[in-house]
């Protein structure tokens, strides 16, 4: 009989992912992780395969739990621009305390990996894509509660405001100060809270 693994999955992970986080892919060697997690390379391989599928996991968990848990601000049922402008305001809070030194997990690893590892790239973009997907349906929102003009294409301002997200993290860990990433926030978010429908004119 197999000898079950004497580990907690997600806690390997979470702690795999800090070491990834603070130091990229390259600088974190085979005995950090093993350090970082308090597993062996015996069970590391087995579990994960090697490195990189620790890192793919690790990236994976990433989405789940830490992305997933900033973006659910978009998805409730409550005003949807407001939840928008919430969403940016947690991500400035962060980016300037705990965030600073770490940037994003996704944004650095493609900017560090994508060029050459096109696999690892196309699941880093793809993480991108639901950043994405999640401000599309918030917008769409706003529209069906006549907060956001039918006119405005909702495509292309959530591409947007994925590429400002990424942005704030970028600029935070070049050691911006709160009061400018609130400046790029405000000029980002005046692209779609000017843009409410036209009220009807009342019948004299």
């Amino acid at each position: 009989m197999a000898r079950q693994k004497e580990f907690d999955r997600n806690e390997v992970l979470e702690k795999a992912m800090q070491a990834f986080w603070r130091r990229g892919y390259e600088a974190t060697s085979v005995q950090d992780l093993v350090s970082a997690t308090g597993i062996n390379r015996g069970s590391m391989y087995d579990t994960f395969g090697d490195k990189r599928g620790l890192f793919q996991a690790a990236v994976e968990f990433y989405i789940s739990n830490v992305s997933a848990g900033r973006l659910k601000k978009m998805t409730g049922s409550g005003p949807a621009l407001e939840a928008i402008r919430d969403y940016f305001e947690d991500l400035v809070a962060f980016s300037v305390k705990d965030g600073r030194e770490l940037g994003c997990l996704i944004t650095n690893s493609v900017v560090e990996l994508a060029p050459h590892d096109a696999p690892i790239g196309d699941m880093l973009r793809d993480s991108f894509g639901r950043v994405e997907d999640v401000f599309r349906r918030a917008l769409l929102r706003a529209q069906d509660a006549g907060e956001l003009s039918l006119d405005v294409n909702v495509k292309a301002v959530a591409r947007f405001l994925t590429a400002t997200a990424n942005g704030i993290r970028v600029f935070a860990r070049a050691d911006a100060d709160a009061e400018t990433l609130h400046d790029i926030v405000d000029s980002a978010l005046s692209v779609i809270e000017g843009q409410r429908p036209d009220l009807p004119i009342a019948a004299e």
